[in-house]
């Protein structure tokens, strides 16, 4: 089941963000308060209609397809699939979820007051891990994270085909 879901904040950012999208588009407010991402995750898994969820950053504007249906294809019958940095780190925000095994762990998490989105794949056992190495797409440009002005503005000009 493909659906597209949008995750925010609060009902004046749903009502923002309504506007503005297709009618195809489920736009869920955060089930709790604090506006972490573990949060947000919670929401999107909640409200998630398939047995797999990829989860995204909203601020991350180069995402493209080899790398999402790469993840797909691993998590297939596991937990999930997630990218491993060099540095053993994992990025939560481009990741594919199995919806309800990963759904019980951020609930427990959220209960322990760990709101660590990345230790949600991290604690359970079966997930393929994906050296960013192995990706045929620059992990610069895939992990960009268009999080301020500036980066924003480095994400415009690149878009354009200009130099950062």
């Amino acid at each position: 089941m493909d659906e597209v879901m949008l995750v925010v904040g609060s009902e004046a950012q749903r009502a923002s963000y309504r506007s503005i999208l297709p009618a195809s588009v489920k736009v869920s407010v955060d089930l709790y308060k604090g506006g972490s991402p573990l949060v947000g995750l919670i929401t999107g898994l909640t409200s998630a209609g398939g047995d797999y969820a990829l989860i995204t950053g909203c601020d991350m504007p180069f995402i493209s397809t080899g790398p999402v249906e790469l993840l797909f294809s691993l998590a297939e019958g596991r937990d999930g699939a997630v990218f491993l940095k060099p540095n053993g780190w994992v990025e939560p925000l481009l990741a594919v979820y199995r919806v309800d095994t990963c759904l019980a762990e951020a609930m427990r998490l959220l209960r322990a007051d760990d709101l660590r989105i990345r230790m949600v794949l991290r604690n359970l056992r079966d997930v393929a891990y994906v050296p960013v190495s192995s990706l045929s797409v620059d992990p610069e440009l895939l992990f960009f994270d268009a999080d301020t002005e500036e980066k924003l503005a480095d994400a415009e000009r690149l878009i354009m085909g200009r130099d950062a």
